[in-house]
């Protein structure tokens, strides 16, 4: 379609409005089949994409950091116990992520 657009476009501004598409497929064509086929994002960039876990093994101890952080209440529990997500919540806004002192919260893509 791109394509067509350039060769059937009568000025000069249609004949390069598809080059950054274009450019995009030639060079990351990997990355709008992830998109597209397997609903992935190899960036890890898409947020509707991504999932948050709790990584159980990694917390030394229970904190209320990440249940605090989080503006959806995605996490629920007590403090000083371990803590999930409940992905049906997750606004996958990565506060949890980021406030881990443990890196017990892993970022899937």
């Amino acid at each position: 379609m791109s394509v067509d657009i350039k060769a059937a476009s009568l000025c000069g501004l249609g004949q390069t409005a598809p080059n950054p598409v274009l450019s995009t497929i030639k060079y990351f064509r990997h990355e709008y089949e992830a998109h597209i086929n397997d609903k992935k994002c190899p960036a890890g960039v898409c947020r509707d994409l991504l999932t948050y876990m709790v990584i159980v093994r990694k917390l030394r101890r229970a904190g209320g950091v990440c249940l605090r952080a989080c503006p959806a209440k995605a996490i629920p529990g007590e403090k000083k116990q371990p803590h999930m997500i409940d992905p049906s919540m997750c606004i996958k806004c990565g506060a949890c992520f980021d406030v881990c002192k443990f890196k017990a919260v892993k970022k899937s893509r």
